[in-house]
Formats: C-alpha cells, sequence, structure tokens
C-alpha cells in the first residue's frame, strides 16, 4: 500500500515538471511565445570555446515583435565579447557567415571601415561578459523576428550568431570610426535553427 502511494506521488511529481517544462517553452514571462530557435556556438578555431543560444518570440501589447535571446558560452577569454546575428547560417569557417544581419532597402551588412553601418544593422546585439571562463547574455530585440517578414533570421540563405575577440564598441561616435570598433576578429559561430512548436 505505502509503495503504490509512493508510486502515485512519484508520478504526480514528474507530472508537475513536465507541465512546467512546458510552460517555460511556451512563454516569457506573461508572454505567449510564438516561435523559438536554438543555435550551438562552436570555436571558430579554438574547439575549446562551445556553447549554446535560445531565442523566443513572442509580441508587445502593440503587436511587436519581440525577441529574447539568452547565451552562454565556455571558453571565451575573460571580458566583453561582440555578439551579433550574422546574414548567412554558414560557419565553416567563420567568415563564411559573411557581414550583419541588415534586411531592407538600405541595408549595408558590412560592419567596418570604410563603409559603416554598425550599429544600425538588424543583427547587431550587447556584448556578452565573461568571467572565469563563462559568458551569459541575455537580451530583448526588436530588430529581428523568428516568423516570416522582411526582418526574419530566417531568411533566404538564413542566420547565424558570431562571437568577436573583443568587445563593440558599438562605432557610435565619429571619433570611434575605425577598424575593429564593432569586436575585431571572430571567435565562434552558431548557426540559428528553427525550433518546433510547442
Amino acid at each position: 500500500m505505502q509503495e503504490s502511494h509512493l508510486s502515485k506521488c512519484h508520478l504526480a511529481g514528474v507530472a508537475v515538471l513536465m507541465l512546467a517544462v512546458l510552460s517555460a517553452c511556451s512563454h516569457y514571462g506573461k508572454h505567449e511565445v510564438s516561435k523559438t530557435a536554438k543555435a550551438t556556438i562552436q570555436g571558430c578555431t579554438d574547439p575549446g570555446i562551445t556553447g549554446t543560444a535560445t531565442l523566443k518570440e513572442f509580441e508587445s501589447p502593440e503587436g511587436i515583435k519581440k525577441v529574447y535571446v539568452q547565451m552562454e558560452v565556455n571558453g571565451l577569454k575573460d571580458g566583453k565579447h561582440a555578439v551579433h546575428i550574422h546574414e548567412t547560417a554558414s560557419c565553416q569557417p567563420c567568415g563564411a557567415a559573411k557581414g550583419h544581419h541588415d534586411p531592407g532597402p538600405f541595408g549595408k551588412s558590412t560592419p567596418d571601415a570604410p563603409d559603416f553601418n554598425h550599429p544600425f544593422h538588424m543583427g547587431d546585439l550587447v556584448n556578452i561578459t565573461v568571467v572565469n571562463g563563462v559568458g551569459k547574455l541575455h537580451t530583448v530585440t526588436t530588430r529581428v523576428a523568428l516568423s516570416d517578414g522582411r526582418l526574419s533570421v530566417f531568411d533566404q540563405d538564413g542566420s547565424a550568431f558570431i562571437i568577436h575577440t573583443n568587445e563593440d564598441l558599438y562605432c557610435d561616435q565619429d571619433s570611434e570610426l575605425n577598424p575593429g570598433c564593432a569586436g575585431g576578429p571572430r571567435d565562434a559561430c552558431g548557426i540559428i535553427e528553427p525550433m518546433p512548436s510547442m
């Protein structure tokens, strides 16, 4: 009798845990998540750099699409590193991801001198901060979307995350418009892939 009771309690606990996991997959805070995506991060030349990223799309009360980006990466040097969504879903080599995701009639994906459009690319994100070899990033952007549309990261050739060697200085002032102000060389890459809807 006691074993049967414990078994029922165990099953109930598993059911509650499953509901919690499913709820986390379909909601971001109080918002209904409409689309999700993921990326596996790998070093461009250093196999010791690994990580994951998840993206969740939800709508504001006004109907604006927002994407919550969560990333954790191991193996980068401590400090800040630039993170951008690049315009092609390719990491072999990391340069194959091409420039920053910047769709639209006036988009310019080149991130560096002399043809700057940084930090105004749609794929420009905030820096990731690395402490004791572990980098974590949590941010929300309205510049990209996971669903269909002109801002979608899932256009004809897809998109990828690039993590750079240095921090992004955002190249906002005329005095900052120097080669490398957007983060310099590429340390890691991860192709963004859609996840099935729950």
